[in-house]
């Protein structure tokens, strides 16, 4: 599971690269999320190290291409419920 801020680095390329038809720059990148370039890098090299992003040429966004557009979230199997009768429902409360 990402955590917030890789999350929303992942949405802002996705929607960049779907709307814009490019991956944004790194001041870009600064604007939208608020944090310094460091942390972009670092996040960035989390998203890749997670198989969302491949980022062959570290040192331009140019060729990032993208792997996974969304997070993968696992959900837990429910268990089915339990059929309840009508007329003991009825007859019983």
């Amino acid at each position: 599971m990402l955590n917030d801020f890789d999350r929303k680095v992942l949405r802002i390329i996705v929607n960049y690269a779907g709307q814009r038809r490019r991956m944004p720059r790194m001041d870009e990148l600064e604007t939208k999320t608020g944090r310094s370039k460091a942390l972009i890098q670092e996040s960035l090299q989390e998203l890749e190290r997670r198989q969302y992003i491949y980022w062959e040429n570290k040192s331009t966004l140019e060729g990032i291409q993208i792997l996974q557009a969304w997070e993968q979230v696992t959900t837990p199997i429910q268990k089915p419920k339990p059929k309840v009768d009508a007329l003991k429902y009825f007859t019983e409360y």
